[in-house]
């Protein structure tokens, strides 16, 4: 799709309130913008068949999006975009933006706090503060030095994982679709070498995406290869792993415990048994958010609407095919 057009009159959609400093950091950048927002002009649902350009992660169908004549460019907050991966909305002409990057250093320091909190036993600690019980010897602590971390997924998350691993003293592997020389790792693996990072890893912490290919790639099968005393951490999605698998595979004492942040139905039930196993350490899928999180996703937000207008690529522009 072109996308030159003339630099006035775009009409922007966002899926809450414009704030004014983003109204005024647009204003530098589109002549004349068209600022549309629910409530204020309508139904959220409505206004995408007026729209351009939507800023926002909606919460109805990305097939109703795939439905408007205007809309050309889709710009979500998230990292993840498995839920827009449907042929309706796949096989349109909007372009497709996410916020890869933004949470690289605020998930990698979520998933290096559960890691640190299953190595000293936090986990134990919590269960027996709530039993009131005093036993300085129960809690199993391991020392991260040597240690190996297995990252599934190189990205800009997996990136920031390992060099907080590296200054633990860890040995650090892991694999990414296409293997390259990494900072901070050790040893680069290609899909293909999953099997060899979950069985040399003693910490495993997963970030990719939900694709077509990883979707249950983690199973009873992936679990069994991993040592006893393995600790297991997702701050990917949820769907990655067949939950079910890794129910038993806690159950039956195939790993010593995890730490999740992302789950196949979210919220999690509340009869998931995952809410009651004292090896569990659980996080509403709140990694990727700090208090800088709108800032910087609207950073990548303003550039791309110079380049937008401009007709040049845009940044983190996903392919609709591979899903990322």
């Amino acid at each position: 799709m072109n996308a030159n057009r003339e630099n006035t009159g775009l009409k922007l959609l966002k899926t809450t309130k414009w704030h004014d400093w983003q109204k005024d950091a647009i204003r530098e950048v589109v002549e004349n913008p068209v600022f549309l927002e629910p409530e204020t002009h309508g139904k959220l649902e409505d206004l995408v068949f007026e729209a351009d350009i939507l800023f926002g992660s909606p919460s109805f169908s990305p097939e109703l999006l795939a439905k408007s004549n205007t809309l050309k460019l889709v710009h979500v907050g998230s990292t993840g975009v498995d839920r827009y991966m449907i042929p309706e909305f796949q096989q349109s002409n909007i372009i497709l933006v996410n916020s890869r990057g933004v949470h690289g250093t605020t998930v990698a320091d979520h998933a290096m706090a559960m890691l640190l909190a299953l190595s000293r036993g936090f986990h134990d600690a919590w269960e027996h503060r709530r039993q009131k019980k005093w036993d300085p010897h129960a809690q199993s602590i391991v020392n991260l030095p040597g240690k190996t971390a297995g990252l599934l997924g190189l990205g800009a998350i997996g990136i920031e994982v390992a060099r907080r691993c590296k200054a633990f003293g860890m040995r650090v592997i892991g694999i990414r679709r296409n293997p390259q020389p990494t900072e901070s790792v050790d040893l680069v693996l290609p899909p293909s070498g999953l099997d060899q990072v979950l069985t040399e890893s003693d910490f495993v912490v997963c970030s990719l995406p939900l694709t077509r290919e990883t979707r249950h790639l983690i199973t009873l099968r992936e679990f069994s290869l991993m040592k006893p005393t393995a600790f297991f951490i997702n701050v990917g999605r949820g769907a990655v792993v067949k939950e079910a698998d890794l129910i038993t595979a806690l159950s039956q004492g195939l790993i010593k415990g995890v730490g999740l942040d992302v789950f196949e139905q979210e919220p999690l039930p509340e009869d998931s048994p995952l809410w009651e196993m004292p090896n569990v350490i659980i996080t509403p899928h709140s990694a990727g958010f700090d208090e800088e999180h709108a800032k910087k996703t609207f950073a990548i937000f303003v550039q791309n609407l110079v380049r937008f207008q401009q007709g040049l690529p845009l940044i983190n522009q996903v392919d609709k095919e591979l899903g990322y």
